[in-house]
């Protein structure tokens, strides 16, 4: 289940609880705070509700994480669509992307 923050905590609160849950996830340290990090920042940027405020936002937000993979690899990523499988990740259109495979088949 994806970790996500709670109403009743801080950042620092759910940082830690997140690194402790997605331990399994993602085993490298670095990776799993920038994961981490981002799943706060999501839930931030969805709580601003002027438009202008919201682009300037995600450009902040897409600089901070940009070349950091953010994604799970193997059957457990929820990256892909069902019956795919995340191999990696590619480039579009500049960015970094998973790159799904499949389908697979029971």
């Amino acid at each position: 289940m994806p970790v996500k923050p709670t109403s009743s905590e801080n950042e620092q609160d759910f940082i830690g609880r997140c690194m402790s849950e997605e331990k399994d996830s993602f085993p490298d340290q670095a990776q799993r705070y920038a994961v981490c990090k981002s799943k706060w920042d999501v839930e931030n940027m969805s709580k601003i509700s002027d438009t202008s405020a919201k682009v300037m936002a995600k450009i902040a937000y897409n600089e901070k994480f940009r070349g950091i993979n953010l994604t799970n690899l193997g059957e457990n990523s929820d990256a892909c669509w069902e019956g795919y499988i995340q191999v990696g990740t590619k480039m579009l259109d500049g960015r970094e992307v998973p790159d799904c495979r499949g389908p697979i088949e029971d």
